[in-house]
C-alpha cells in the first residue's frame, strides 16, 4: 500500500500515463531473480502497475509497453542492516550480509521463490506498519529501551539492539507467551501459544499457531495453525498454515498446508558450487544470493533421514521415506553383548 500510495502522489498531477518502477536498490539486488521484469541501464525495475489519466484510452499491452521515460518511482528509502553470516558456507569474503529494511515493496510473484522472498520481507513490513500506525504507543515503547539496556547491565551496541527488538513486539488477543520464552521484533496474531524457553525473533506468527518449548523461529512468516514442535527450529521460512513444521535446522523453505515434516528430515538450502538453481518452466535458473531451500506442496510427508537438495519443489501428497533396509525392525531377545550390524531390518552377526 505504501508503494502504491507514493506512486499515486507522484503521478496524479500529470496528464500522461506512467508506469511504476523501483529505483536501483539492495532490495532489487537481492529479490529480483526470476521476476523477469524490465530493468534499465540505471538499475531501475518496472512492474505491471500503471497510471492512466482520466479520459485516456489504451490497451494493457500498450500501457505496459510505455517507454522508460514514463517510468516513475515512488518515494523510496531503505536502511541497510549488516547481519552476520557464515562466510565460508556462503562463500563470501565479507562476514556480514547487507539486508534492506523498508516497507516500500514491489514484487512480481510468479514462482515459489518469490513467495519465499516475500516471506523474508513480511516481518519487517508488519513491524514498520504497526509502529507507524501507532505513533504515540511507538514513542512510549522507545522510552523503555534505555531501561531495558540498564536492566541488562551492559551498555553495548548488542544490548541496545536486543532491547530495541524486545520493546517492539506485538501480541494479539488470547495469545500466551510463557514467562521463560523470548519474543523479539515479532507480530503474534490471536490465540498463539509460545512454550517455555522458546525463542521467536523477527517473525510474523499467524492465528492459533503453536510453538512448543525450546523451539526457535527466526525471520519467518507462519500461517494460521502452524504447529512447531519442541526443539524444532525454523529460519527464514514461510508456511501456509494448518501444517506441522516439526523439523530441526530448516532454513529458507516454503511449506504448504497439511504437511508433516518430521524432526530429522533434511532439506538443504545451499549448493556445493555457486548459487542454488530452481526449476522454472523446464529450465534451471539461479535463485540469487540468498539461501534457497525446498518448497513442500500440500500434504507432503518427509520422514527421518530424508535429504533433499536445495531448490527442489516436492509435489502435493508425496511421501518421502528412507530405505527401510537400514531401519531395525525386529530385536532378538537372545542378543549377546557386542556390536552388530543391521541388514534388511534384521540384526546379523557380530562386527
Amino acid at each position: 500500500r505504501r508503494c502504491l500510495r507514493s506512486f499515486l502522489r507522484a503521478v496524479i498531477s500529470g496528464n500522461e500515463s506512467a508506469r511504476l518502477c523501483l529505483p536501483r536498490s539492495r532490495l532489487l539486488e537481492l529479490f529480483l531473480p526470476l521476476q523477469d521484469v524490465e530493468v534499465d541501464h540505471a538499475g531501475r525495475a518496472a512492474f505491471e502497475v500503471a497510471w492512466l489519466p482520466a479520459g485516456a484510452k489504451t490497451t494493457a499491452r500498450e500501457l505496459f509497453a510505455l517507454g522508460r521515460a514514463s517510468w516513475r518511482a515512488p518515494r523510496y528509502r531503505e536502511v541497510l542492516l549488516a547481519l552476520p553470516s557464515p562466510r565460508f558456507i556462503l562463500k563470501r569474503t565479507d562476514p556480514d550480509i547487507l539486508m534492506p529494511l523498508t516497507s516500500t515493496v514491489a514484487m512480481r510473484v510468479r514462482h515459489w521463490l518469490h513467495v519465499l522472498r516475500a516471506g523474508h520481507l513480511m516481518p519487517q513490513v508488519a513491524l514498520l506498519e504497526r509502529a507507524m500506525s501507532q505513533p504515540l504507543r511507538s514513542s512510549l515503547r522507545a522510552l523503555t529501551v534505555p531501561l531495558r539496556v540498564l536492566a541488562s547491565g551492559s551498555w553495548s551496541q548488542a544490548s541496545a539492539v536486543t532491547a530495541l527488538r524486545a520493546a517492539y513486539h506485538y501480541q494479539g488477543p488470547g495469545t500466551f507467551v510463557h514467562p521463560t520464552a523470548t519474543v523479539e521484533a515479532s507480530v503474534l496474531r490471536a490465540g498463539v501459544f509460545v512454550g517455555a524457553y522458546a525463542y521467536v525473533v523477527n517473525s510474523v506468527i499467524g492465528d492459533r499457531c503453536v510453538i512448543e518449548q525450546r523451539a526457535h523461529v527466526s525471520g519467518s512468516s507462519l500461517g494460521p495453525r502452524t504447529f512447531v514442535s519442541l526443539n524444532s527450529s525454523l529460519s527464514a521460512c514461510v508456511t501456509f498454515g494448518d501444517t506441522d513444521a516439526c523439523i530441526n535446522g530448516v532454513q529458507a523453505c516454503v511449506i504448504a498446508a497439511g504437511c508433516a515434516l518430521t524432526s530429522f528430515s533434511r532439506p538443504l538450502d545451499l549448493a556445493i558450487h555457486g548459487q542454488v538453481r530452481v526449476e522454472d518452466q523446464g529450465a534451471l535458473r539461479g535463485a540469487g544470493e540468498l539461501p534457497c531451500g525446498v518448497a513442500f506442496g500440500p500434504g507432503v510427508f518427509a520422514g527421518a533421514d530424508v535429504v533433499i537438495a536445495a531448490g527442489r519443489a516436492i509435489p502435493a501428497g508425496v511421501r518421502l521415506l528412507v530405505d527401510g533396509h537400514g531401519v531395525l525392525q525386529r530385536v532378538p531377545r537372545d542378543l549377546a553383548p557386542g556390536s552388530y550390524r543391521i541388514v534388511n531390518g534384521q540384526v546379523e552377526g557380530q562386527a
